[in-house]
């Protein structure tokens, strides 16, 4: 009997050297490590001073800069805000002047992807990440962080909003809804001239719309090569110029017209199919539709931008960036963390806990553009 109480005691010591061991020293360590890391971090930042960002309201906001700096007063912050390709054609125009003025930038993923990840003009965003709480996979949708580049390091996609793949917007007093169950009924007789198309090869306009036609099972080239060679479809390159010429009645129906909600808010007779509308629909995340975090390479604020990714990144600044996308940009958004309340997200951003959404971080656009160049061309 003492011989088995002795074994027991044997084998509980020995249980409870081996917790310690591989857990104890090793986690107290790497817990000293990151926050002395981040002490590090944010005492440079604040003799830096300064942080440039570029980008949409996603970055931009005023309140969410307020929120910032009610944190870290000491980090004046200037923005440049406006669409991609606008922006993107100036940083390019600034670094070939040798001038690199650019922390960070925040917006759809085609700018950052075409325009600075094919010019070599990123950091990868993934060394940035610091606190805990936003290195954690588990406080993130699906899991893990998701990247739309193809080496899943300098793309970081924030948003989470699901979507139904193709952007599809109608006006409401020359479209019955309940007659479109299909993309294929847009090729009926009566919708000949009446389709509009913000530039289906362009990064900031009509590209990823394009790209989810051609990856939707049922749809396809097939159905794009129809649609531009028998309905006599409009083109247009500007965003404003798109959902106006919708609004008006000069077009029916407008693939990838955007600022929907704002539109509606001013009572303007659009809206946008969503996801299950139509026969064909996705239930997905991603794929050029959720906004991404980027850090520009040799920019001139190193430890601000850090730290601005990790205030940005955690529960406490995605929680202000929903927010104000939602009540105050009236733009449906929803973050990639799961740990962040969902009730002031707006409904049709919302994900349905009974619903699998297929996450898509990078998509090549290059088989796309050829192909649609082709359709157009002839």
């Amino acid at each position: 009997m003492n011989k088995t109480v002795s074994l027991c005691r044997f084998f509980h010591v020995l249980a409870l050297f081996c917790i310690s061991f591989l857990t104890g020293p090793g986690v107290g360590e790497s817990r000293a490590g990151w926050q002395e890391e981040w002490e590090k971090t944010v005492k440079a930042a604040k003799q830096e001073g300064g942080l440039v960002l570029y980008g949409g309201e996603e970055i931009t906001h005023l309140q969410l800069l307020e929120a910032f700096n009610k944190e870290y007063p000491e980090i004046k912050v200037t923005t440049a805000s406006g669409h991609g390709s606008e922006l993107g054609a100036r940083i390019v125009a600034e670094r070939r002047a040798g001038k690199f003025l650019v922390d960070l930038y925040a917006g759809g993923p085609s700018t950052p992807y075409r325009v600075l990840y094919l010019a070599d003009a990123l950091d990868p965003i993934k060394a940035e990440l610091i606190l805990p709480e936003v290195t954690d996979p588990a406080k993130w949708y699906g899991g893990k962080h998701t990247y739309a580049d193809p080496k899943d390091a300098y793309l970081l996609m924030f948003e989470g909003t699901p979507s139904g793949g193709a952007t599809l917007v109608y006006n409401t007093k020359l479209v019955n809804a309940k007659e479109i169950k299909s993309y294929w009924d847009l090729l009926k007789p009566k919708w000949n001239g009446k389709i509009l198309y913000m530039n289906p090869t362009s990064n900031s306009l009509g590209l990823n719309t394009t790209i989810s036609l051609l990856d939707t099972p049922g749809v396809g080239a097939e159905f794009i090569k129809r649609l531009f060679s028998e309905m006599d479809v409009g083109i247009s390159g500007n965003r404003r110029q798109g959902t106006d010429w919708l609004a008006a009645g000069k077009y029916a129906l407008c693939f990838a017209c955007r600022d929907v909600e704002r539109a509606k808010s001013q009572g303007l007779p659009v809206l946008d199919f969503q996801p299950g509308d139509l026969r064909e629909s996705l239930f997905e995340i991603g794929g050029g539709s959720s906004s991404v975090l980027v850090r520009l390479n040799q920019g001139p604020n190193p430890n601000a931008a850090k730290v601005f990714v990790n205030w940005f990144l955690s529960r406490n600044g995605q929680a202000v960036w929903q927010r104000v996308m939602n009540t105050v940009v009236k733009e449906g958004s929803n973050s990639m963390r799961i740990d962040v309340p969902k009730d002031d997200v707006m409904a049709e951003a919302q994900r349905l806990a009974d619903r699998q959404y297929k996450i898509i971080g990078f998509r090549d656009p290059k088989p796309t553009l050829t192909l649609m160049r082709q359709i157009l061309k002839n």
